[in-house]
């Protein structure tokens, strides 16, 4: 079964880009991304969902996509 999860975009305070997806509600994903990237960081919900297998992440999980 796949599931759709939702991508944030992190922008570091020196520039650095980054992205990350979280096994949480949409409206939850930037709090729990901003709980393991820390203060400092601009960090923006993206329309975009990232469509994984239902086992890929654990409820809460939060990972950086290697692009």
């Amino acid at each position: 079964m796949m599931v759709r999860l939702p991508m944030v975009a992190v922008i570091a305070p020196e520039g650095g880009r980054s992205y990350w997806v979280a096994a949480v509600e949409p409206e939850k994903a930037t709090e729990a991304v901003a709980r393991v990237v820390g203060d400092g960081h601009n960090i923006r919900l993206l329309q975009h969902r990232l469509r994984v297998k239902s086992d890929t992440l654990r409820p809460g999980e939060v990972r950086r996509l290697q692009l």
